[in-house]
């Protein structure tokens, strides 16, 4: 069975957002030092900084489509399962998906959102996908996945 993934891909945060940790690492300067000596001062603004970076790097969901079903629910060995964070669900379940440009994926996440819909969405990516849900037992009707490279995910999962 290969594991290696068809699709991967790091919801990450962009550059800008590792300038806004340098303006809290600055903050925290700032903050400590009437309080402490410059070098405790620096210490501190530059662990707020590298911290707010690597947690904003290290929270970013993961978008992968991989081949190897899991027995438990019923999938065979050779089956895709498309992974959004940390939600799993086998391809075979999932309709034709929709790509979403940036209002498509406004619109799918406010005023046409359902509720029971599993979403795996960042702020800063402004492009996905709704893919619906044709599996009876799943009460999930869609999931809405933001993705940076849409018609490489449709690809890879087997929908052209």
């Amino acid at each position: 069975m290969d594991t290696a993934p068809l699709y991967s891909e790091r919801l990450s945060p962009p550059p800008t957002m590792h300038l806004v940790s340098l303006l809290l690492g600055a903050f925290g300067f700032l903050t400590v030092t009437p309080f402490a000596s410059v070098p405790v001062a620096v210490t501190v603004g530059v662990v707020i900084a590298v911290a707010v970076s690597v947690m904003g790097v290290l929270s970013s969901p993961v978008v992968t489509v991989v081949r190897g079903g899991d027995p438990a629910d019923g999938g065979s060995p050779d089956a895709l399962r498309l992974r959004a964070g940390d939600a799993v669900i086998p391809v075979e379940a999932l309709g034709e998906p929709e790509v979403l440009d940036a209002d498509g994926l406004r619109r799918a996440m406010g005023p046409e959102a359902d509720a029971r819909a599993h979403a795996c969405h960042r702020a800063w990516v402004h492009g996905g996908l709704r893919v619906p849900v044709t599996d009876p037992r799943d009460a999930t009707p869609y999931w809405v996945i933001c993705t940076r490279r849409p018609t490489q995910l449709v690809a890879a999962l087997g929908r052209r």
